[in-house]
């Protein structure tokens, strides 16, 4: 009963982090105000939704700009 309930939080965790966790593997430009508008308004889900599709939306870097 206990690794469940540890399994089940794990998944609402990631779940919540979603899109820091997205926009993390994108390397988009706006990666801090992401992951800013997800901790502080997630909670509200017109949060998460907004940080999700930003995540999403957000093109990545080019090459060159990941580099410097």
């Amino acid at each position: 009963m206990e690794i469940t309930v540890l399994i089940i939080f794990f998944l609402i965790v990631v779940f919540y982090l979603l899109p820091i966790i997205i926009s993390a593997t994108r390397s988009t430009e706006h990666q801090g105000m992401i992951f800013f508008i997800n901790i502080l308004f997630g909670w509200t889900v017109l949060g998460w939704i907004a940080a999700l599709i930003w995540a999403i939306v957000e093109k990545p870097l080019t090459l060159k700009k990941r580099s410097l």
